[in-house]
């Protein structure tokens, strides 16, 4: 009876070794899989009878392989430049999904397939949350880019930041005696840069400004557009009666009006928004008749905003900012002055910079992923703006993840719940755009298991064949 156990202990040894031996090799064969978790072998005794007297009397009958654990330490990070390829440095896994359920994975080689959706070599879709106003909502869902695109935002601030020169001789008339069909000759400088409608239409305006002769260190300024660009119509009297003659479309018309105010040493003191009143040129044929329109009419979009045609909303209001006054609580220096220097008039006129917070509709043309997930998108109009959150999940116990293939886990009753979060919070890694986490197979430790289990093989054999050997003198002593 008790040889014959040896035989039996000899070869649960070999079945138990065996698989360890195949464990190993699955270790090495997977040292250059992306994201691959190595495994061990854990083993537990088997007791076979009782010889009696207590426990002590108990005799074994070999062994069995208990499990397979899998070691979740973090494997190192290639550098592929690729910005969809991830890699989590830390704790978590990426949360994947496709028809026949959601899948845990560490192996972040991803990309966009032809529907736009951020997925795996197997197609399954990476699963993110979806960003509010730049705050993540907590809502799984496939990371799905087809239907992103920048709305157009019409513009509502125009910066301007300038120099006007002291020395420049003020023009006779005042306010009125601005010609906007001989604006040139009728100012004594200008300037203009692009702004957007309600449909995200670029139009191109210019400003205009012209020394005031009745109050020094005071000027006039005037902003329109192009006659083609602004609908008359949205305009009360008498502007929704004006005409434009063929050949004048692009004759400049004036929209907005006002008066800036400078001290002494060419800070901006005040600035004005009260609207002008000129003469106007009513029927567009390039000249003012005096009885035109009857007399001055301030100029409209200081009241009712500003009107493009084209279908875009009317009423659009502009500021125009030329810098914060002392009243504001600034210096009056920051952006328009009256600094002089120049001997020659107008030679200190000069443009700082002109800007503007409107901008076009845009499609989207890259993509970038930060360290806590946060999928920006770069438009074809040169915004940014956040698209998704890439999520990922963490057990209460991972060794109790099922292995599934793939580089793929699944939950199981063992390993909990899974708890999703934003990465690089809560004890989640952050993510690594342009790396991918390699194997954690750790090859000396591997060989090393290796020859350890070669040995335990071969002394299992050594033991059934001793065994056999001993049973074979048995049946000699019956001849």
């Amino acid at each position: 009876m008790g040889l014959q156990s040896s035989l039996f202990a000899g070869v649960a040894g070999l079945n138990a070794n065996g698989q360890t031996i195949s464990i190993i090799a699955d270790n090495i064969a997977n040292t250059n899989t992306v994201g691959f978790k190595s495994s061990r072998a854990e083993f537990v005794d088997v007791l076979a009878g009782n010889l009696g007297g207590g426990g002590s009397g108990r005799i074994g009958a070999g062994v069995r392989l208990s499990g397979v654990t899998q070691s979740f330490t973090q494997g190192s990070l290639e550098s592929t430049g690729v910005t969809t390829d991830l890699a989590i440095d830390g704790g978590g896994f990426f949360i994947l999904q496709d028809t026949t359920g959601v899948f845990y994975s560490r192996a972040g080689l991803f990309s966009l397939n032809a529907s736009q959706v951020l997925v795996n070599a197997q197609g399954q879709a990476v699963q993110g949350f979806g960003v509010t106003a730049g705050v993540p909502n907590g809502a799984l869902a496939s990371i799905d880019l087809s239907s992103i695109s920048s709305t157009p935002r019409p513009t509502s601030l125009v910066e301007i930041n300038i120099n006007l020169d002291p020395n420049d001789q003020a023009l006779a008339g005042g306010a009125a005696g601005f010609n906007h069909t001989n604006a040139v000759t009728t100012s004594n400088s200008q300037t203009g840069i692009r702004i957007y409608d309600s449909l995200g239409n670029p139009t191109n305006i210019l400003v205009y400004f012209r020394k005031n002769d009745a109050a020094a260190n005071s000027w006039f300024y005037y902003v329109g557009m192009n006659r083609e660009d602004v609908d008359f119509a949205s305009y009360g009297p008498p502007f929704n009666t004006f005409t434009t003659v063929a050949g004048h479309e692009q004759d400049f018309f004036p929209i907005e009006s006002g008066t800036l105010s400078f001290n002494s040493q060419g800070a901006l003191i005040t600035e004005s928004a009260a609207a002008l009143s000129i003469d106007y040129d009513a029927d567009g044929d390039g000249a003012i008749s005096g009885a035109e329109v009857g007399a001055p009419v301030a100029t409209p979009a200081n009241a009712t905003g500003w009107a493009f045609a084209g279908g875009a909303a009317s009423g659009q209001v502009i500021t125009f900012d030329f810098g914060t006054t002392p009243t504001e609580g600034g210096s009056g220096t920051d952006r328009t002055t009256q600094f002089g220097g120049a001997t020659v008039s107008g030679a200190n006129n000069f443009i700082r910079f002109l800007t503007q917070d409107g901008f076009t509709a845009g499609t989207l043309s890259n993509i970038d992923i930060d360290e806590n997930g946060f999928v920006t998108g770069t438009f074809s109009n040169g915004q940014t703006q956040k698209l998704a959150q890439v999520a990922l999940a963490t057990f209460a116990n991972l060794s109790g993840l099922q292995r599934v293939g793939q580089n793929n886990f699944i939950e199981s009753i063992a390993s909990g719940q899974p708890i999703n979060g934003s990465p690089n919070a809560a004890g989640l890694g952050a993510i690594r755009s342009g790396f991918l986490e390699q194997s954690n197979t750790d090859l000396a430790e591997e060989f090393v298991r290796l020859i350890l289990s070669q040995r335990a093989f071969q002394a299992n054999t050594r033991t059934i064949s001793t065994a056999n050997e001993l049973l074979a003198n048995l049946v000699v002593l019956g001849q």
